[in-house]
């Protein structure tokens, strides 16, 4: 079982990246904190990215892997945030 906690959450609008996140993992006792996850958001969606870093050959990959189990809820815990502080708005239903 995983535990979620997102630490901090701050705006810095730059282009399409709202706001960086720093989150705390609990797996298993042992506590791990993913700096810079990015909330990212357009006309069309919302999104959360893991950190990312340039590779020799110039292209961006993910610095940090993890699995659907625990990327979806932390994603989820890191927009509740961002809504928490105003940053995000919770979309209307339409009907």
């Amino acid at each position: 079982m995983a535990t979620i906690s997102v630490l901090q959450v701050t705006a810095i609008h730059a282009g399409r990246v709202l706001a960086l996140a720093d989150v705390e993992l609990i797996l298993d006792g042992v506590s791990i904190v993913i700096h810079g996850v990015q909330v990212r958001a357009d006309a069309s969606k919302t999104e959360i990215t893991l950190p990312n870093y340039r590779a020799p050959d110039g292209s961006w990959r993910t610095a940090v892997t993890l699995p659907d189990e625990i990327r979806g809820p932390m994603g989820d815990a890191v927009i509740a945030a961002a809504m928490e502080i105003g940053l995000l708005m919770e979309k209307a239903a339409a009907g």
